[in-house]
């Protein structure tokens, strides 16, 4: 049995292992006022926004909305790790190794007769109830950024659960659903025969859980119960409980609930969209552009369900948090590739470096031991790009470079490489239409969303690594 169970146990845990939350008394408008003071928080001349490890702060007085608001619970790859083996079981393993392992025996959730205690408002006014952040002037409205919809296809079995950017506008909540996901083929599925999907908004939860959600292909297929994830990391089942108001299920522990149901109905995300495009800009995405939005999936609301003192937890948008979020799916997805094909002997260590946002830069840190694996390093990291659709850019490195430090990985750039040699590109492959030079209008008679990917080899050749022996190595 894991010493978390919940976001309170999760926070514990943090608190024991000297990761102190910083308590905000000051009243602060979530309209930009709580992000900007967040931001204020741990920005420095000498770092970045985007890479910079993000404190934990909680504000207790909103001046809208009924909760504290919780920011910072993923602001650095040390949290990650405690929430995957938080005693310590698991030490020499991977985090992409220990994903791997839950998603190759899951443990599937368990349905409560009952929900646990809590208070439950019908038809709620969720503009007054939720204190959801605006990040920035232009946002299409207060946006749910950690709001885990959780849905399952009582017919089939099938189950999803996922974070999707979640909106609120004057008199309805819009939901951004990725057309091709597993989301929206459930939906599809329901709508089929002639059904709703009914669907809950899960906020504030055991770390893992969005960990779990944040798993795509080829890490987990359609069909595949997160939830049976983050069970086996526990080694304890999720509880779902029965909804209040409809025929789903929500997670039992979760801080706060929104309970609905997604039909055909869309409608703008932004009420800037004009007639013509029905497009404004959305909030900041994770790689820290704007991005047009377009039609949003409406989610029906039916009731709000909160724990006594329920905390309301939320991302800033781009950022540490949300890079070690994505960060974990990518490498599991990458570690299930590479194991699959036969590349476990060679690779070393996978890292999704924030600076790609979780997704673009993938460092790959290899141990060569023939002349063979000059070549099978390159043939690995091309079949990353190729097999794992947001990566963008794999990088080599070899065992005596930290993958988890940017500056070493760029001293081995620098010192191990060189462009005529050492880079190999792909044909255009499917990427991500979120990196604005994955674009036609960045790179003329291109695909929005497909992009050339590369290879940088910044390892040793085999035959010449007595002349690149690191000073202080294994000091």
């Amino acid at each position: 049995m894991s010493d978390i169970h919940d976001l309170r146990s999760a926070l514990d845990v943090l608190t024991r292992a000297g990761h102190a939350i910083t308590t905000i008394e000051t009243p602060l408008d979530p309209f930009i006022d709580i992000v900007r003071d967040y931001l204020a928080a741990y920005q420095t001349p000498a770092n970045s926004w985007m890479t910079a490890d993000q404190p934990l702060r909680l504000y207790r007085r909103p001046t809208k909305g009924l909760f504290a608001v919780l920011i910072g619970v993923f602001g650095s790859r040390e949290r990650t790790r405690l929430f995957l083996d938080p005693q310590g079981r698991d030490l020499g393993i991977s985090n992409a190794a220990l994903l791997y392992r839950a998603i190759s025996s899951p443990l599937p959730p368990v349905i409560r007769a009952s929900a646990s205690p809590r208070i439950v408002i019908e038809r709620p006014d969720f503009n007054a109830m939720l204190p959801a952040l605006t990040c920035s002037v232009g946002d299409p409205g207060p946006t749910v950024t950690l709001g885990l919809v959780y849905a399952r296809d009582a017919v089939t079995g099938a189950a999803n659960c996922s974070v999707h950017r979640i909106t609120l506008k004057p008199n309805s909540i819009v939901v951004g659903i990725n057309p091709t996901g597993h989301l929206q083929q459930m939906i599809a599925a329901h709508v089929a025969r002639g059904e709703r999907l009914p669907v809950s908004v899960n906020i504030g939860l055991d770390p893992v859980i969005y960990i779990a959600a944040a798993l795509s292909r080829p890490a987990v297929e359609y069909g595949d119960d997160e939830l049976a994830v983050a069970g086996s990391i526990r080694r304890a089942p999720v509880e779902l409980a029965p909804g209040f108001s409809n025929s789903g299920w929500f997670i039992d522990h979760a801080e706060i609930v929104l309970e609905g149901s997604f039909g055909t109905e869309m409608e703008p995300e932004s009420d800037r969209a004009t007639p013509e495009t029905r497009e404004g800009l959305s909030m900041p995405e994770y790689l820290g552009y704007y991005s047009p939005c377009g039609d949003a999936t409406t989610l029906q609301v039916d009731a709000l369900s909160h724990r006594a003192d329920a905390m309301y937890q939320a991302v800033t948008g781009p950022g540490r948090e949300q890079s070690e979020l994505l960060g974990g799916g990518q490498e599991a997805a990458v570690y299930r590739v590479l194991r699959e094909q036969g590349y476990s002997d060679l690779v070393r260590e996978i890292i999704a470096l924030p600076s790609g946002g979780g997704h673009l830069l993938t460092v790959l840190q290899i141990a060569k031991r023939s002349a063979a694996d000059d070549a099978r390093a390159k043939a690995m990291a091309a079949l990353v790009l190729e097999s794992v659709s947001p990566s963008k850019m794999a990088v080599l490195v070899d065992a005596d470079v930290n993958p988890l430090s940017a500056d070493d990985v760029l001293w081995a750039m620098a010192t191990r490489f060189r462009a005529e040699m050492d880079v190999a590109l792909t044909p255009e492959l499917r990427g991500t239409p979120l990196d604005p030079s994955q674009s036609s209008a960045y790179a003329p008679g291109g695909r929005n969303g497909y992009t050339v990917k590369s290879v940088l080899d910044c390892t040793m050749p085999f035959a010449q690594q007595g002349r690149f022996r690191r000073a202080f190595s294994g000091t």
